[in-house]
């Protein structure tokens, strides 16, 4: 990837105007120390939870990274569902047990269901495969209708080789094989993350950086470009950094590298178009529900008045109100109220 200075081509529309400090507080000037551990300090986050949480926010662009001849097969699911992450199973060593992620795919003829497992490790030695076994045979007792792939995601950046099966035999018998898919990024894999255009593919083209600052502009880019809540592009960003092994002492280049790029001001409009249109949604609701009661008090009043002037008895006008509830013109507290005053 080069590693130029020119602004990212899809970016080319940002316009120029001020970094809100409620955007981003560690792309503020001045670089208080503070600020700039912020940026690559993620708290508590672990890649374990970095990862539940992003395939947890966006399950259908998980399946599309990792099976995505699941979906040139059977085209997308009617609907995903995201399972309970603890395993059923006894286990009186561990009192509980906590898979990565499952997610519940169902297809429109409501036969087709498969289930997509994801585990992940930070270090090829560590891979278990009885443990994705233990996931895999839990998962296929709670939902028996379902088939099971074992995905395994490896981060470590190694050429290690990492088991896929595993199989017990006895007495020239197997009696036991299990085949799962293992995932390692590597740079190849880039290009192919890139076109997808979903932000958990973005995400994972930061386990393969070559500088970690452009790399990490470029991701960002992807995912301001790809379908999300504007609001996850900061939620996601620290998990990135993590990610890239992006340094402290690389803050400076990186938050000049996406003024240059236009991204702050990209993501500024982002948030400035979404609340725009948050509060364009609730002025029309607003106006829909100021003449629906408008209407509502209408009717009533006309009713009141017919009763006033002796042209409609007590109870005929309770009818009528009765009438226009159940239609759904006026509302229950409208009903009551003009109900009481008759008494």
């Amino acid at each position: 990837m080069g590693q130029g200075s020119a602004p990212l081509d899809p970016l080319q529309r940002s316009r120029c105007m001020e970094v809100p400090y409620s955007l981003m507080p560690w792309l503020a000037e001045p670089y208080r120390s503070s600020m700039v551990r912020s940026m690559t300090d993620t708290g508590e986050m672990t890649e374990d939870r970095g990862f539940k949480a992003l395939f947890a926010a966006y399950p259908r662009e998980t399946i599309e990274v990792f099976a995505p001849e699941l979906l040139a097969e059977r085209g997308q699911p009617l609907r995903i569902d995201i399972l309970s992450q603890e395993s059923t199973l006894p286990d009186l060593g561990e009192p509980s047990r906590f898979l990565d992620i499952a997610l519940l795919a169902s297809w429109a003829d409501g036969s087709q269901v498969v289930i997509t497992l994801i585990e992940h490790w930070s270090a090829a030695r560590k891979v278990d495969l009885r443990r994705v076994l233990w996931y895999s045979a839990d998962l296929a007792l709670r939902h028996p209708a379902a088939a099971v792939l074992p995905v395994v995601l490896v981060t470590e950046p190694t050429t290690q080789p990492v088991p896929d099966r595993l199989v017990m035999t006895v007495a020239g018998v197997t009696t036991l094989a299990l085949q799962v898919r293992v995932v390692q990024v590597t740079r190849a894999d880039v290009p192919r993350l890139r076109a997808l255009q979903n932000r958990v593919a973005a995400m994972l083209t930061a386990l393969v950086v070559q500088d970690a600052v452009e790399d990490l502009v470029t991701l960002l880019a992807q995912m301001a470009r790809s379908p999300g809540p504007v609001d996850d592009l900061e939620r996601f960003l620290p998990f990135a950094a993590k990610l890239a092994k992006l340094r402290e002492s690389d803050a400076p280049r990186f938050r000049r590298r996406l003024e240059e790029t236009g991204m702050v001001n990209v993501i500024t409009e982002m948030k400035n178009e979404a609340r725009a249109k948050v509060l364009a949604e609730g002025v029309a609701q607003g106006v829909a529900q100021g003449v629906a009661q408008g209407v509502a008090q209408g009717h009533i009043a006309a009713i009141c008045h017919s009763v006033s002037k002796g042209r409609m008895s007590l109870d005929a006008a309770r009818a009528e109100v009765q009438d226009l509830l159940a239609a759904d013109i006026i509302t229950r507290i409208d009903a009551d109220a003009v109900l009481a005053q008759w008494g």
